[in-house]
């Protein structure tokens, strides 16, 4: 039998709420509070180096755009599995972040903690 590790997230979507249930699944840990700008990722990504996934709200207050940012993400950690909750969809947006190898794309009135629970687990 498989032993599963505990998977490392850090969360910028923007919502503690999420970030709250997912602390409560033991086989999450969740790194820090739910994180409210660009430039935090990358003072938790620093710090902590094995960081399994990250979701983020492509809403996240900073400088760079959205491609940008996860280009300097993947330069921090390439191993980081990326999950993007986008405000509206965008096929356009959607197959540019997938050929940039974000993990998964959600949207913002059509996801749920569930959602993203089954995802990580």
């Amino acid at each position: 039998m498989e032993v599963n590790s505990i998977k490392k997230i850090i969360t910028a979507i923007g919502n503690p709420m999420i970030n709250n249930e997912l602390k409560k699944e033991q086989e999450l840990n969740v790194i820090n509070n739910d994180i409210q700008y660009q430039d935090g990722i990358f003072e938790i990504l620093e710090i902590k180096k094995e960081i399994d996934f990250l979701i983020l709200n492509e809403l996240i207050p900073g400088d760079l755009n959205l491609e940008d940012l996860i280009d300097k993400i993947y330069e921090n950690n390439y191993d980081i599995k990326i999950i993007i909750i986008l405000e509206n969809y965008n096929e356009k947006i959607e197959k540019k972040l997938i050929k940039k190898g974000v993990y998964r794309i959600f949207y913002n009135n059509k996801v749920n903690i569930d959602d993203i629970k089954k995802l990580l687990l």
